[in-house]
């Protein structure tokens, strides 16, 4: 055994090849959104797929489709939350690099979602919690029909006991997905929860549908549980530039490069983008903050931290954190 060509202390062959075979889809548009309601310049959106192209990325998420017919407005909301063909075909175009959008159920229907004949998109991800089942499934086979890749992904699964986890499986096992990610939506999970969750995902679902994670950055584990969850098995894995996303945010695609040590893969076109994001990370503020910290480990919603972002006093947590502890107990829900 030779040394490690990075870190010489240690001998080569310690990180597992199984990150060799991993495939990586950039949501950076579509979950850092969230943080400025999809008001991305075209220009920005441009630079980042022909980065991601150049970078060897297979998924790019460009944003949303949500229905017309809702309270959201292209008044009070920027384009990649609705994902018409024509601010499509300004910023995107087919390839090797497939194209996604992701429908939230409840706030679309199947008349909204256009066959892949008309659209530039090519993959489908459908964002479910465990109880609207019935409908993401209506969903999915409508996708299927259209041609599209599909993807399901059951949001804060971190809040199901393990009965609810294993019914949403045994479901979505005979569905006909392609792809089921393992969505930590609260940063709550651990690398242990991680491992568990994969093993479990993989012996449900079987070897015809492959497993991915999507991770939230709320107690500084989206990394190392993305790097777990890539030495346990997983077949995908989300990652953002410069981990933009909603609240603490997400894996930080870069790093994930890195890592990854992957000849197809060339991380310098990402870096070329640091300079945009390093500015939107100062206005915007996402990543690792103390209110965050507080709302994942008590496995809830990031709401109150993101209030708490926007004031002045933002990281006096303790109060926070001692009126969840009194209303939950010693122990947080759902640990």
């Amino acid at each position: 055994m030779g040394l490690d060509y990075r870190v010489k202390c240690c001998p080569d062959g310690l990180v597992t090849d199984r990150r060799r075979r991993i495939k990586v889809l950039d949501c950076t548009i579509r979950d850092g959104g969230l943080c400025n309601e999809w008001r991305f310049e075209p220009a920005l959106v441009r630079s980042v797929f022909e980065a991601l192209r150049e970078s060897g990325i297979e998924y790019m998420e460009v944003g949303y489709r949500v229905s017309q017919n809702g309270k959201e407005t292209h008044e009070n909301t920027g384009p990649w939350r609705f994902c018409e063909e024509n601010d499509l075909q300004r910023v995107v175009e087919p390839g090797r690099m497939k194209l996604s959008t992701m429908v939230d159920v409840g706030r679309v229907t199947p008349d909204d979602i256009p066959h892949t004949r008309d659209t530039a998109i090519s993959v489908l991800r459908i964002a479910t919690y465990a109880h609207q089942m019935d409908e993401a499934l209506r969903l999915l086979d409508h996708g299927l029909a259209c041609g599209y890749e599909t993807f399901l992904n059951v949001m804060a699964i971190s809040t199901l006991s393990p009965d609810e986890v294993d019914k949403a499986l045994l479901r979505m096992r005979g569905s006909g997905v392609h792809n089921v990610a393992i969505v930590d939506s609260f940063g709550a999970l651990f690398p242990s929860h991680v491992r568990y969750l994969v093993h479990k995902y993989m012996n449900y679902l079987g070897d015809g549908i492959k497993v991915g994670v999507h991770f939230h950055n709320n107690q500084q584990q989206a990394f190392a549980n993305t790097l777990t969850a890539i030495d346990e098995g997983v077949d995908f894995v989300d990652a953002t530039v410069y981990g933009m996303g909603r609240g603490a945010g997400n894996c930080p695609l870069e790093l994930l490069l890195l890592y990854l040590d992957n000849p197809r893969y060339n991380v310098g076109p990402i870096f070329d983008l640091m300079g945009d994001f390093a500015n939107l990370h100062d206005e915007l503020r996402w990543g690792y903050q103390l209110p965050y910290a507080v709302t994942g480990y008590f496995n809830l919603h990031p709401r109150e931290g993101i209030e708490r972002m926007t004031q002045p006093d933002r990281y006096q947590v303790r109060d926070m954190f001692e009126r969840y502890r009194a209303r939950f107990g010693a122990t947080p829900p759902g640990r």
